[in-house]
């Protein structure tokens, strides 16, 4: 079956090679996996230019290709109903989240959500739920802020592997509310701490950090240490604003894609609309609807992942009227070149480089936005609620910048370098991965390498002929057999010819 490809009951949902969705009966031994085309057969006897090709859903499907739904009929939501004229539950089981808090099973009436590009949270896991009162609907808008009925709920509750990679050792940690008060504009948000049975959490009057050890075979010792940050109630207002909106999540961009309802994998909006969750009929029809790439989809385009990761972690703040120290504007729908990012100077600080750009673009090493993603001191972005770089985050952005082009005439580097030199190391020290950058002023056969303090080789990273210019490679922690590397200080070393350049590195777990 085509990698890309979902099942429903009878119908299989597949990507087409113009990025646009096909649907055809479900047999799976007709897909062509080669070219990430659907087979004709796929559809019965059609010829394969029937292919029904649309954005996401279409308009006019024959019934046997239409897709279940996730939720056949709404059911009153009559449990979790906070009217903070109260105040906040004290616990979650008393806030009526979960009809069995121990095994975590919502409440009937709780409308199960998730969101195309999540925010970065330490690698936790989460799950999202819509909480209205009773039967009542949200106000839709295809490109604007949904309206919500007075004292909705929006949750996320938030999960960790204590064995890595292992979902079976998946507990959970937090529970967070964003509740609207009343009729008003206003929404707050308040944290809950589950205890290590998880048999409930308690309401934090402010904010908190604990420390919890994951199995780690790869780690020395065997284990690593997360210190989760449980973000203080004044800190919610920080990226939930009037400005950036205070509903970040529940936007048509982000649940314009599909959803896993208990096994059954539908479009989100089709569900949300036939259970009559909205106050107007939105139709079938969602490709003319804006919609948010997934980061980590790698069948979607560099820039539109690129985008929507910097407006789901960066543009609550990064917007017109955000930030009064900066101002640049992430914001997804926002053109690159009004961004005030593409070679313009960072009004804060270039961490260490000289005439760095936020974005200086055909070099991600040399540009401000993605080091400060990697940065673990008072530069890191975002700030709040984070002390782990997101490397694929980080990653993906360095990319979308190393392809924009030729470096801008800005920083006037785009001609080859006339001199041999190990540049910009950054971050360092470093946690996850760190980005070497170094320049040749000719071709020529180039070695670099992570050496231990004995001067023991831990890893080549470079074994090539590398053409003149500015050159960049990337160093994740592990050694040659792929294990995690200790703690401590590593020399860098680059030659090429008779030429040889050193630095110090320092990797801190």
């Amino acid at each position: 079956m085509n990698q890309g490809c979902r099942r429903n009951p009878g119908v299989l949902i597949c990507p087409l090679p113009d990025g646009s969705w096909g649907v055809g009966r479900d047999l799976a031994d007709d897909i062509d996996a080669t070219d990430q085309r659907m087979n004709s057969r796929a559809f019965g006897a059609r010829p394969a230019s029937w292919l029904l090709s649309f954005a996401l859903w279409g308009s006019s499907l024959p019934g046997w290709a239409q897709p279940a739904v996730g939720i056949e009929e709404r059911v009153a939501n009559t449990s979790l109903l906070i009217d903070l004229n109260a105040g906040p539950p004290p616990t979650i089981s008393a806030s009526g989240l979960f009809s069995d808090v121990t095994a975590q099973i919502p409440s009937p009436g709780l409308i199960p959500y998730s969101v195309n590009s999540q925010l970065w949270s330490d690698g936790a896991h989460k799950t999202r739920f819509l909480a209205l009162p009773g039967t009542t609907q949200v106000e839709f808008s295809p490109d604007g802020a949904w309206g919500f009925p007075a004292n909705s709920v929006l949750v996320k509750n938030f999960y960790l592997d204590t064995i890595r990679d292992d979902p079976d050792s998946r507990r959970i940690v937090e529970t967070r509310f964003l509740v609207k008060v009343g009729d008003s504009h206003e929404w707050r948000g308040f944290s809950y701490r589950w205890n290590q049975a998880g048999t409930d959490a308690e309401l934090l009057p402010s904010g908190w950090t604990e420390r919890y050890t994951i199995v780690d075979p790869e780690a020395p010792g065997g284990e690593t240490h997360v210190d989760y940050t449980f973000p203080a109630r004044e800190d919610c207002g920080r990226c939930h604003t009037f400005g950036g909106g205070p509903v970040l999540g529940l936007r048509t961009a982000q649940l314009n894609g599909v959803h896993d309802y208990g096994g059954v994998i539908t479009h989100q909006l089709r569900t949300l609309n036939h259970i009559g969750l909205f106050s107007r009929d939105i139709g079938e029809d969602y490709s003319g609807f804006p919609r948010w790439e997934d980061p980590q989809t790698e069948t979607e385009s560099l820039e539109g992942r690129a985008r929507s990761y910097l407006a789901s972690n960066c543009s609550p703040c990064h917007h017109p009227g955000g930030l009064r120290r900066t101002e640049i504007d992430l914001r997804y729908d926002t053109p690159l070149a009004q961004t005030r990012t593409v070679g313009v100077p960072s009004q804060l600080d270039d961490l260490g480089g000289i005439n760095r750009s936020i974005i200086s673009p055909g070099d991600a090493a040399n540009s401000v936005l993605p080091l400060r993603m990697m940065a673990l001191d008072n530069r890191r972005m975002p700030p709040l609620a984070s002390g782990i770089v997101d490397a694929r985050g980080a990653a993906l952005v360095s990319r979308w910048i190393d392809a924009l082009g030729t470096p801008t005439s800005v920083r006037g580097d785009h001609a080859a370098p006339d001199t041999f030199t190990l540049r910009a190391v950054y971050p360092n020290p470093f946690n996850a991965w760190t980005t070497m950058a170094f320049s040749l002023g000719e071709a020529g056969h180039v070695k670099l390498a992570i050496h231990d303090a004995a001067g023991r080789r831990v890893r080549s990273l470079v074994s090539a002929v590398r053409e003149p210019g500015h050159h960049r490679v990337s160093w994740d922690g592990r050694d040659e057999t792929g294990a995690r590397a200790a703690s401590g200080v590593y020399l860098i070393s680059l030659q090429a010819g008779t030429n040889f350049r050193t630095r110090k590195l320092t990797l801190l777990k």
